[in-house]
């Protein structure tokens, strides 16, 4: 479609582009002219006309596919600084882990003593037992989870 300067939908056309431009900000000459439904030749001629009329500012892109608006506002938002932390290890509270480990000594301990107090009563033999296997249980928690809170000291 060629457009002249006689013809009434001149004005027409540089309107819908200076909306589509400036209004819609879209900066893809081959947008621009599916929206405006003018080929991108034409469209690149009208869109020097109006820079050098002075209605929109801006300028074409090197390989001449996209125009870029030169007053588009930069935004107030405030600018968050990045820093980096170097590689930091953090020392963890492990006092719940060994006083786990600890309580299932303990109860280790009281389960060897009721076993082997098995002249007294036949029965203190097995809550011995039973106590004893509950320890070891509770021991190896407390093992298990001070393992997995104490990082190595040196990483290379």
């Amino acid at each position: 479609m060629i457009i002249d300067h006689k013809t009434p939908d001149y004005y027409d056309v540089k309107t819908r582009l200076y909306e589509i431009v400036v209004v819609s900000k879209i900066s893809s000459l081959e947008m621009i002219s599916e929206h405006t439904g003018v080929d991108e030749d034409s469209t690149r001629e009208l869109l020097q006309e109006l820079v050098k009329d002075g209605s929109i500012g801006g300028s074409f892109s090197e390989d001449g596919k996209r125009f870029f608006l030169s007053n588009v506002k930069i935004s107030e938002a405030p600018v968050i600084m990045r820093y980096d932390k170097d590689l930091e290890i953090e020392r963890v509270n492990t006092k719940t882990a060994k006083m786990v480990g600890v309580l299932g000594l303990f109860i280790l301990v009281i389960g060897w003593a009721f076993q082997s107090l098995t002249g007294i009563h036949q029965g203190l033999q097995n809550a011995g037992i039973a106590l004893f296997m509950v320890g070891i249980v509770v021991m190896t928690a407390g093992c298990i989870q001070f393992s997995r809170y104490n990082p190595p000291e040196k990483l290379r």
